[in-house]
């Protein structure tokens, strides 16, 4: 029987990135979280997606259109004010410290993530449809 071949890591992270965005998008109902706009809807990163902490945390990504990610990406203070007062600030200082600490992911680790994340998805499409 042959083995199967290795998945590399860079696919993981695809398919780890993919499945989060899809999912925050569909939990934000593809409506930006800061201006309402239903146009190009992304995943916007309260905190850097450079970090692997929080890179995939749900509680570090919400939908935001286009336009408002692209003026995050450059100014964080409008999606920081806007996380502060919406969760308040020792959750934005909770997140902060997560994303500030370093965490290495294996690829069983990342398999493993994205398989929990294809759970979720599922059952959040499951209850909205």
């Amino acid at each position: 029987m042959a083995r199967k071949k290795p998945v590399k890591r860079k696919t993981l992270i695809k398919k780890l990135d993919k499945i989060v965005g899809d999912y925050i998008k569909l939990r934000d109902s593809h409506r930006c979280v800061q201006c309402g706009s239903v146009d190009k809807p992304s995943w916007g990163h309260v905190f850097s997606r450079r970090s692997y902490s929080t890179r995939w945390d749900l509680e570090n990504g919400f939908c935001q259109c286009w336009s408002c990610n692209f003026k995050h990406s450059h100014d964080n203070y409008e999606y920081y004010k806007w996380f502060q007062n919406r969760f308040g600030p020792e959750r934005f200082e909770s997140l902060r410290k997560k994303y500030i600490s370093s965490v290495k992911y294996t690829n069983p680790d990342l398999e493993d993530l994205y398989k929990e994340m294809v759970i979720k998805y599922k059952t959040l499409e499951d209850s909205i449809y």
